[in-house]
């Protein structure tokens, strides 16, 4: 999968970029590769809200995952959208008092639980994992049935 952002991020969250991308990597047969700038040929661009101009997310909508171009042959996506809600006033109020390391792990969880629609797997809340709609300050990961659909779907 390639993938790329749209424009320069900060540090502090491009790091949580790839460090979501290389747990795909670690726990799928899937490849991802870094590239800059985007191209027509990119599976994943990703771009943060309110600064690309692509879609402005609600306040308290930290992420969402776009299709932006369809398979015609099959019903898959070829390449898509990840906006990530750096700006959310909505996260700010629930991480106050959360230390550096809680708010990275927050942040890379949201952008774990994006890629994973990227890459056809939907919410779960039953399992846990970064598929759960549900905050968390812990590192998170695909649960092992997540896995498996990942790879027979790719």
């Amino acid at each position: 999968m390639d993938y790329c952002t749209v424009e320069p991020w900060d540090p502090t969250i491009g790091q949580r970029f790839g460090e979501a991308m290389s747990n795909l990597d670690n726990q799928t047969d899937l490849y991802d590769t870094y590239m800059n700038p985007c191209g027509t040929q990119t599976d994943l661009g990703a771009h943060r809200n309110g600064v690309t101009g692509e879609v402005e997310l609600p306040d308290n909508v930290l992420g969402m995952y776009i299709c932006t171009k369809r398979m015609p042959s099959v019903a898959r996506c070829d390449q898509a959208s990840l906006i990530f809600n750096i700006r959310s006033s909505w996260l700010q109020s629930r991480t106050w008092g959360w230390n550096s390391t809680q708010l990275a792990n927050a942040r890379r969880n949201v952008l774990c639980h994006e890629i994973g629609h990227a890459v056809g797997v939907y919410h779960d809340t039953g399992v846990g994992g970064c598929m759960n709609s549900t905050l968390s300050t812990q590192v998170l990961y695909y649960p092992q049935h997540h896995v498996d659909h990942i790879n027979a779907a790719h």
